[in-house]
């Protein structure tokens, strides 16, 4: 009968399947383990399977070396880990890092110059603390490029987000602390010459007022203790 015929068979085949052990030491069948003699349960044989090899953490060369063709028509989340990438490398790399950052200071304030006014404000925030985090690293380096990256900052004073404003003011603290009255003046006046906005204008003329009285001190904690101002707010 067929019926019956089927049912032979497929105890046939069930009989054919090789048992796996149980941990009471009994036979059980049908065990994925056992089943599958060609990929053995490794803990069982108190072997430990191989882990893979955890990636190198991004470094600023690396980060510098595919950030163009990365950031090149990509979508606010890849700009956004860029940046914070960045944002870390320069805040734990240590003397390699300051090395690496200050002979790529150009591409560093291109980066920043043609991402700070991005549109989406994750991507702002990421471009204002990798600012900060680059300020103080680059040191003098920078100061060719602050006719061009000041411009870029001020707007962000007046961006409709809070925590975009307030980075912004961090990025001008570090930029007022890491540089002289004499180095920022050209900037400065580029800086207001191209602020459409009043308000932006007003941040402008606070943050020139924030530095040409000498009250620096910023991102700098031990000048915030002694009491001295944070730079523009521009009336935010």
């Amino acid at each position: 009968k067929p019926a019956v015929a089927a049912r032979v068979v497929d105890r046939a085949a069930a009989d054919l399947k090789p048992a796996a052990k149980t941990s009471t030491g009994k036979l059980r069948r049908d065990s994925p383990s056992a089943s599958n003699h060609l990929a053995p349960d490794l803990a069982e044989y108190g072997v430990s399977p191989e882990l893979p090899e955890p990636k190198p953490a991004p470094t600023v060369r690396s980060t510098l070396a595919s950030a163009p063709s990365l950031l090149r028509n990509a979508s606010w989340e890849t700009k956004t880990e860029a940046f914070e990438t960045l944002a870390a490398a320069l805040r734990s790399g240590g003397a390699k890092a300051r090395a690496d950052a200050i002979a790529n200071c150009a591409k560093v304030a291109d980066m920043f110059v043609d991402h700070a006014g991005d549109a989406h404000h994750r991507v702002a925030c990421a471009v204002l603390e990798a600012v900060v985090e680059a300020v103080p690293v680059l040191g003098p380096g920078l100061e060719p490029h602050l006719e061009r990256l000041c411009p870029a900052l001020f707007p962000r004073l007046v961006d409709a987000k809070e925590s975009v404003r307030g980075l912004a003011s961090a990025a001008l603290a570090a930029v007022g602390d890491a540089f002289t009255a004499d180095a920022l003046l050209p900037a400065l006046l580029t800086s207001l010459e191209q602020s459409k906005a009043p308000r932006a204008k007003t941040g402008v003329l606070e943050f020139a007022l924030y530095v040409l009285s000498g009250q620096g001190g910023g991102t700098d904690p031990h000048a915030r203790a002694r009491g001295r101002h944070h730079p523009a707010s521009a009336g935010t």
